[in-house]
């Protein structure tokens, strides 16, 4: 596997705990489906147009992802003091509310460290003075809604001018520029690090990356330990080992072997999480050779 030069920067990270918004962020199962939610931060309180919104989507867009807004449909009534917006989708619906304050307790600020858009440590949050709440809730499969879920919030994030975004079930505060640049991809493998985020720290000489956000998938977590001399294959060979269970939808038993080659045989261990030792993680040690 091809180096990367994310993998260069995953030691600016640093191991925290998570930030409290996120166990409240996971998905909320629904009648008809599942609801996704993140928040866009902004540095002024102003909804953004919904056929900004529908415009910009298509930049984002896979095939036969779409995304209406009809001024006519709208509910006139606010939810309290906060403006809201519909757009439909297929099957489903998303919604764009502001509030018209900053995430409280500094959460959005903390979580940027997961994100890999942070790892080299130079990109800082700007303050943010406002925040549109936007959910989807459709059926489907997680990879499908979370691939349409990215193309709506790339698409808001657009028309609205965003200063990041805050995905509360991956750990992580994305960059706004890193979000769209990454959600133009449209594959589901570049996506994951949008869907995730990771948090590093040292075992000795090593590092060791976690990985927080594959509960949407119903997924246990990777913990993937480096030695020092393979940290730029690091990131680009987890977020292999995390494609490939998100493809298959169920995770690899313990004992069975993973690998960059046909002949690099790493052994997969479930072993309790170091962000909480109620959960298991699957632990895979990366060789020296």
């Amino acid at each position: 596997m091809g180096s990367s030069p994310l993998a260069a920067l995953i030691a600016a990270a640093i191991l925290a705990p998570l930030p409290a918004r996120a166990a409240a962020t996971q998905d909320k199962e629904g009648k008809d489906g599942k609801m996704n939610f993140a928040f866009v931060l902004l540095s002024a309180p102003k909804l953004p147009p919904g056929e900004a919104i529908e415009h910009a989507f298509p930049a984002y867009a896979l095939k036969g992802q779409t995304l209406r807004y009809r001024p006519e449909k709208q509910d006139k009534a606010k939810k309290g003091d906060d403006e809201a917006l519909i757009l439909k989708t297929e099957g489903g619906q998303a919604m764009v509310m502001l509030l018209p304050s900053p995430i409280p307790k500094g959460e959005a600020d903390d979580a940027v460290r997961y994100s890999m858009s942070a790892l080299d440590g130079k990109w800082k949050l700007p303050p943010h003075k406002a925040h549109l709440v936007v959910t989807l809730h459709v059926p489907g499969d997680a990879t499908a809604r979370l691939s349409l879920f990215t193309s709506v919030l790339a698409a808001v994030a657009e028309a609205s001018g965003a200063v990041g975004i805050y995905w509360g079930a991956a750990g992580a505060t994305h960059e706004a520029k890193f979000f769209r640049e990454v959600a133009k991809s449209r594959t589901a493998l570049a996506r994951l690090m949008l869907w995730t985020g990771i948090s590093t720290a040292r075992e000795g000489q090593r590092l060791s990356l976690l990985s927080l956000g594959m509960k949407q998938f119903d997924l246990p977590d990777l913990l993937l330990v480096v030695p020092p001399a393979k940290s730029d294959d690091a990131i680009p060979f987890m977020l292999d080992l995390l494609g490939m269970i998100v493809e298959s939808g169920k995770p690899l038993p313990e004992g069975d072997t993973v690998g960059r080659s046909a002949t690099e045989k790493l052994k997969v261990h479930y072993v309790p999480s170091p962000v909480d030792p109620k959960d298991k993680v699957w632990r895979v040690e990366m060789s020296e050779r």
